[in-house]
């Protein structure tokens, strides 16, 4: 996972949605906001939300892969914020990433987790025929790409492909939440996921060596070509991980097996770190 940077909609995107949400707020009360919600979202205007996706999809890994899992195609609006629980956000662009069908409709679902004030993990759950009331007070769980920078919370292990806390603090709010984050959309879970890690190490790897022999001899179109090419990766959290690491100082650290080959071509091509 990656920060994304989204920009702000439209004025008249913003008036549809806003328009759309009013329809949920307007309901009798809370649970009458969630049954409409849930209703409304399976008849939501096509035409506008066609246009809504390429903006969801541009900052995407991957030349639009899936903003959780960077592997598979991201074709689906995923609320981070579950509409069976907080009805009032389901037309809100800033709930809004865009995810894979695995992802979003097999991991996560309408999973979801607070953090409330005693530092406890609170998952959200409504039995079948439960009352439906509106959740506690509390922080939310699940990293939110929109607003946390993921490379500060989650810790990828190089040598495995699979994910920890970054924090040496394991009942801190920071390592908590990168857990919950971990198990819920089933990072680590996924064996096709942690091998597309480490594929992803050895495929930067090779590109960074051949940027570093070989751009010299190429055009400046070739360049910017090559760069293109790049940027269309998936897994960019990979590089983002060890571009970061590197910046600190820490891929020696890591030992990892690829780490002195890293720290040769970053060394030669210093460049390579502002992609």
């Amino acid at each position: 996972m990656l920060k994304l940077h989204i920009p702000p909609l439209g004025e008249q995107h913003q008036a549809d949605l806003q328009a759309l949400q009013d329809t949920v707020n307007q309901q009798v009360d809370y649970a009458a906001q969630v049954a409409y919600a849930k209703g409304s979202w399976d008849n939501k205007p096509r035409g506008l939300f066609a246009r809504l996706k390429p903006q969801l999809a541009a900052p995407l890994s991957g030349n639009g892969r899936c903003v959780y899992c960077e592997d598979s195609w991201a074709d689906e609006i995923e609320h981070m914020r579950p509409k069976d629980f907080y009805p009032e956000q389901t037309y809100v662009w800033d709930n809004y990433v865009l995810a894979c069908g695995p992802c979003n409709g097999s991991y996560k679902r309408t999973k979801f987790a607070l953090l409330l004030a005693n530092g406890e993990l609170h998952e959200l759950h409504r039995p079948r025929g439960s009352a439906v009331t509106p959740p506690p007070a509390g922080g939310y769980a699940l990293m939110d790409p929109r607003v946390d920078n993921p490379l500060d919370f989650l810790w990828l292990d190089l040598n495995t492909g699979r994910y920890t806390a970054n924090s040496d603090d394991e009942d801190s709010p920071q390592a908590k939440r990168a857990d919950y984050t971990i198990k819920i959309l089933g990072l680590n879970a996924r064996d096709s996921l942690v091998r597309g890690r480490k594929a992803a190490l050895s495929g930067y790897l090779a590109l960074l060596k051949h940027w570093c022999d070989e751009r010299e001899s190429w055009t400046e179109a070739k360049r910017q070509s090559w760069l293109q090419d790049f940027h269309q990766q998936r897994y960019r959290s990979v590089w983002a991980q060890l571009v970061r690491r590197y910046r600190q100082q820490r891929l020696h650290a890591d030992s990892f097996a690829t780490a002195a080959a890293f720290i040769e071509c970053f060394s030669r091509a210093p460049e390579a770190l502002d992609w």
